[in-house]
């Protein structure tokens, strides 16, 4: 039966009226309830440690192991005139630029397309002759290498690659086997709570019209690794909030660094001062930051709740093992982000650069001392060093090790790794990249075999560095017409009671000894006024069961030689 309008219209009008009713009685019932209740702890109020970091895993489709190709053309001077550098000048660039300046850049067109040259495949392209990009020099240490590395930004009118305005092509000139920063990625994409970041290998075709001996078409610049830049843009592309806080790690320990991290609306706030310990990427509104840092650092302050109100801990031990398994050994103060949302007080951990990584140590001409392999690299820190000196969470941390174990192992390392081999080696044996490998050809795949077996030796040495002592700093002073001698107090994770062998040479290598004081306890030795000359000092601390470790501190000699625990004094 059908009803008559102004029946429809007095039913719905019941229906609001009741049900406004209800809700008024709903909201005074929640009201008294309210009233009844305590006002909360403001320090229980963030004690849930349950908020994980999740992203879209959808972002990753499309970047598998297809080769891409990515086409540049530098404009010279006549075309555009502010292109007022050579691309060899540019190239050239780091010899008056610091690392963290960025230094000039040119104008180019950037352009996709396959091997055999640029195409219309969905990317905007605004012609051949028409700027649609820029480029310039990005790294620290790759500067100083024959194949640079570059960072291209698209503008306007250049529009999007793979949803994504900057690309860093990675030349990775010391990584051997080209593949350790597209392997890492590729491992993130598989572990929970955790982000990865969009990963590619591409080769790079230029056309210098800066260069007037050349023929005027693109050369091939070999195989390079895109990491995708972490960007606002590539938050939310993972579905996770783009307006908050993001930092990069310059020179970063935890400290509250009070002369350089300060609020940006300080009279004596210096942008470039704040961006040696942290490069902003995010809000430039650092109070959140600053309050959470002063918290760290206040050990007054319980750090189990301090830890539970700033951090989640799975997205933490996550990141922690994941950098012990990969031997990552360039992560105690750099080469990471920390990110937290708008709304929230949560600060999270997201990965960022592992050429240091994987294996990348045995490749050196000097061995690494111990610790920089085990837990003891992150000792230094003073985040990781109160979290650490708990022993349930060294637990912890061992118990994540053992979990990540089951998707990080030999067997599916084999298998990712076995995927790329065609690819690169394809690359690595031909011109360029092969007239500046730093091995010999046929040792290539030695190198690249190696990788299978790696996060193996590195758990290995996860579990014999937590039996050691942790390394301390040296500090040397002359005071009150004594040279003071003193040392930080180790910790050992067993409870194992420790003594510290003091040692004094005229060489690096303490075979001309002056002082020599083993099994001391105390922290630190006077002597008399030494006469003017150097002099090399150093502290091994030893647990009971013959366990040694050596001091944060090292001294590189001039044939660059690196004398690992060991401090330089120079008395005038």
């Amino acid at each position: 039966m059908r009803l008559p309008p102004y029946f429809k219209t007095s039913i719905v009008a019941i229906v609001l009226f009741v049900s406004l009713l209800i809700i008024k009685g709903f909201q005074e019932t929640s009201i008294a309830k309210k009233e009844a209740l305590p006002i909360p702890d403001t320090e229980q109020v963030n004690d849930d440690p349950s908020e994980p970091l999740i992203e879209d895993k959808r972002v990753y489709d499309g970047h598998n192991l297809e080769l891409k190709h990515v086409y540049i053309t530098i404009f010279d001077q006549g075309t555009v005139p502010g292109n007022d550098i050579s691309f060899y000048d540019l190239n050239e660039s780091y010899k008056e630029y610091s690392n963290l300046d960025s230094g000039p850049n040119l104008d180019i067109l950037f352009q996709s397309g396959t091997e055999d040259g640029p195409s219309d495949n969905g990317f905007l392209s605004a012609g051949s002759d028409v700027p649609n990009a820029t480029i310039e020099l990005r790294g620290r240490s790759s500067r100083l290498e024959a194949q640079k590395s570059y960072k291209i930004r698209l503008q306007d009118n250049g529009g999007l690659w793979y949803g994504q305005k900057v690309i860093n092509l990675n030349k990775h000139a010391d990584d051997q086997t080209r593949v350790r920063n597209k392997l890492a990625f590729d491992y993130f994409k598989k572990i929970p709570n955790t982000i990865s970041l969009r990963t590619d290998f591409v080769q790079l075709h230029v056309k210098d019209l800066t260069n007037s001996s050349s023929d005027k078409e693109f050369v091939d610049y070999g195989l390079y690794t895109h990491i995708e830049q972490l960007n606002d843009e590539a938050l939310a592309a993972r579905g996770l909030n783009p307006d908050g806080h993001l930092y990069k790690a310059e020179n970063f320990e935890f400290y509250r660094y009070p002369e350089q991290l300060k609020l940006s609306d300080d009279a004596t706030y210096e942008k470039k001062v704040f961006e040696s310990i942290l490069k902003i990427n995010g809000s430039e509104n650092h109070e959140e930051l600053l309050t959470m840092l002063e918290d760290v650092n206040d050990v007054s302050k319980p750090f189990d709740q301090v830890f539970k109100t700033y951090f989640n801990e799975d997205n933490y031990l996550t990141w922690l093992a994941l950098n012990i398994m990969f031997g990552n050994y360039d992560t105690m103060s750099t080469n990471y982000y920390l990110y937290s949302p708008l709304n929230s007080d949560k600060w999270y951990f997201i990965p960022w650069d592992f050429d240091k990584a994987l294996g990348r140590d045995l490749e050196m001409t000097s061995s690494l001392p111990d610790w920089q392999l085990g837990i003891q690299r992150y000792w230094g820190t003073v985040l990781h060093k109160r979290y650490l000196r708990d022993p349930q969470n060294v637990e912890k941390l061992t118990a994540k090790i053992e979990e990540i174990s089951g998707i990080v192992n030999e067997e599916t390392t084999k298998g990712m790794i076995d995927q790329y081999y065609p690819l690169v080696k394809a690359f690595v044996l031909n011109k360029p990249d092969l007239t500046y490998l730093k091995i010999e050809a046929n040792q290539y795949d030695t190198f690249y075999k190696r990788l299978e077996t790696i996060t193996t030796r590195n758990k290995d040495l996860y579990y014999e560095s937590i039996e050691r002592p942790m390394p301390i700093f040296l500090h040397y002073e002359r005071k009150n017409d004594q040279d003071t001698f003193a040392w930080d107090v180790s910790h050992d994770l067993q409870g194992d009671s420790l003594t510290y062998h003091f040692q004094l040479s005229s060489d690096p290598d303490f075979k001309h000894s002056i002082t020599d004081v083993s099994n001391a306890k105390n922290f630190s030795f006077e002597l008399d006024p030494l006469p003017s000359g150097r002099y090399y000092w150093r502290v091994l601390v030893e647990d009971g069961n013959g366990h040694e470790q050596i001091p944060f501190d090292y001294y590189r000699d001039n044939e660059k030689r690196v004398h690992w625990g060991v401090q330089e004094i120079i008395i005038p």
